[in-house]
């Protein structure tokens, strides 16, 4: 999960995901469809396996896919075309994230940076994926939905389900968006 993000920046994601779903229609109850925006923005999206039809190994395909390889998702870019790539063996709350995560980038406008450096070790920008990560969580399960949820079921296991995320992807939008300070300080919820 991200670490420490600019001042302003938690509050400039949240903004953005409530415009972005409300350009996909969705209420705030209504889970995050990445593949949908992904075709609105005219972002290819493939597998894994899918890769093979464009030239990819056999051999490659089966690498990535091992357990132990953990690989989730990836953006490939080509001038100012992208190509997002995700693991289907994934549960499907961590696809989702991973897809909102490569998208955060996207619409983040976030600089292509090498993937490997010399020797095939990966290069890591804690930023820039610190803020995908908060943008992907904000677009998935924005504050204000998540506080409606809680505020009217109170269950972190059906919210992470009716969002289509992960239960850890959803407590921590819980915890750190402040909805579950707010919902402790609220008398009707402490009623329940």
């Amino acid at each position: 999960m991200p670490g420490e993000l600019r001042r302003g920046f938690k509050a400039d994601a949240e903004r953005l995901a409530i415009d972005v779903r409300a350009e996909l229609g969705l209420g705030v109850l209504d889970p995050f469809d990445c593949i949908e925006l992904c075709k609105r923005l005219g972002v290819p999206v493939l597998t894994v396996p899918e890769l093979m039809s464009a030239g990819a190994s056999p051999r490659s395909i089966r690498c990535l896919l091992l357990p132990n390889a953990r690989f989730s998702a990836l953006t490939v870019a080509a001038g100012t075309k992208r190509l997002i790539v995700y693991n289907p063996a994934h549960p499907a709350g961590r696809r989702a994230n991973s897809l909102a995560h490569e998208l955060s980038h996207i619409l983040l406008e976030h600089p292509l940076l090498p993937a490997l450096g010399n020797g095939g070790c990966r290069l890591w920008n804690s930023t820039l994926e610190g803020e995908a990560d908060w943008q992907a969580g904000a677009l998935l399960v924005p504050r204000d939905s998540a506080l409606e949820w809680m505020r009217s079921n109170g269950s972190v296991e059906e919210g992470a389900i009716q969002f289509g995320v992960s239960q850890a992807l959803f407590q921590w939008r819980v915890n750190q968006t402040g909805v579950i300070r707010q919902l402790n300080a609220s008398t009707s919820f402490r009623r329940r």
